[in-house]
């Protein structure tokens, strides 16, 4: 069966690297070009071309990859989904993001500062500092992306109107460190003790045998 992969803001096909080599039928789906005044559910209108429906298949999401896995649930049907590092809906968010949508500070932030704070800013992540070739390959996707679908990507983030009614089976993983998307805000996700917001790079064997576990357990809907 056919399980597609999404992945986060500023990642590429190498953000999945691991998983996609370990997991049989695993295929990631490019990010799709943005167009102005695109939300983030009309964007995600745009992966239907990519996903053959009339065969079983699988959605995984990580990050943002997870909030587009949530909006493609309202045109698709999917065996099975799981989420890593991401929301449910817009409730799960922290706080610090929902409020965004009212002060549109995140407004200040241009893609290629983006870019930069991904460059510099990954120097203040442990997980990230003390392991340099994952550093390097975290700014290496950041820098592949075009600045201005960075700069959209937060916008859709930051207003994305997830509903709180989903089907229940959805299997959510979430690391008990996650700065992000703080695991407290979460309903009903698998811990992963110690897991970060970056946890499919640091600790991508682990996640993916658990993508495995999940993928191999049968339907429960």
């Amino acid at each position: 069966m056919t399980t597609y992969f999404i992945g986060g803001i500023a990642t590429d096909e190498r953000f999945y690297a691991y998983p996609l080599a370990q997991i049989p039928g695993a295929v990631y789906l490019p990010l799709p070009r943005h167009e102005a005044g695109d939300t983030m559910s009309r964007y995600c209108l745009r992966f239907l071309p990519l996903i053959d429906t009339i065969r079983p298949f699988n959605l995984v999401g990580n990050s943002m990859g997870g909030i587009m896995v949530m909006e493609l649930l309202r045109h698709t049907h999917p065996e099975k989904v799981i989420l890593v590092s991401s929301v449910k809906c817009r409730a799960e968010m922290p706080w610090r993001l929902r409020q965004l949508r009212y002060s549109k500070l995140h407004r200040l932030l241009s893609g290629r500062a983006f870019i930069a704070g991904t460059r510099w800013g990954s120097l203040l992540l442990p997980e990230l500092r003390t392991a340099p070739v994952v550093r390097q390959l975290a700014i290496s996707m950041a820098e592949g992306n075009d600045p201005a679908f960075l700069s959209w990507c937060v916008n859709a983030i930051v207003n994305w109107q997830g509903s709180n009614h989903y089907r229940s089976d959805i299997v959510h993983i979430h690391g008990t460190r996650d700065g992000m998307f703080p695991y407290r805000n979460l309903s009903q996700a698998i811990p992963v003790t110690g897991g970060t917001h970056q946890m499919q790079l640091t600790r991508e064997e682990e996640i993916t045998a658990l993508l495995k576990h999940y993928l191999a357990l049968p339907d429960t809907i």
